[in-house]
């Protein structure tokens, strides 16, 4: 009865991800940067450039449930199925970091090449 609780709930408040195979699953998706004013292109704005500790940025990630996300690895790529604004977008699994009580971090990167050779 749990299991299906937790499901629903996840699918009802969850935001939508799309994984390599297809398949769609729900999970709480946070990323640093959504909502921050890079540049403060309005009078007033901070400037985020200005502002941003770098050792204090974190990485996006999902927080899925561990039956949902079952054979994702490092390296896949998944699909964060939200309008760009919302930091909707192609990703790449960095880390998957279980926590032991039935969910996962899905630590992601952007999902391109380019970026994925920069050190």
């Amino acid at each position: 009865m749990a299991d299906r609780t937790d499901a629903l709930l996840v699918a009802r408040l969850g935001d939508p991800a799309i994984l390599a195979d297809g398949r769609t699953v729900y999970g709480d998706f946070t990323s640093p940067f959504v909502g921050a004013e890079i540049g403060g292109g309005k009078a007033g704005s901070a400037r985020l450039g200005l502002a941003i500790n770098a050792d204090a940025v974190l990485e996006p990630n999902l927080n899925a449930r561990t039956v949902d996300v079952q054979g994702v690895k490092k390296g896949d790529l998944l699909t964060i199925d939200l309008p760009a604004h919302l930091g909707g977008g192609r990703y790449k699994v960095s880390r998957v970091k279980p926590d032991g009580t039935g969910m996962v971090d899905l630590v992601l990167s952007v999902g391109n090449e380019r970026t994925d050779d920069i050190t």
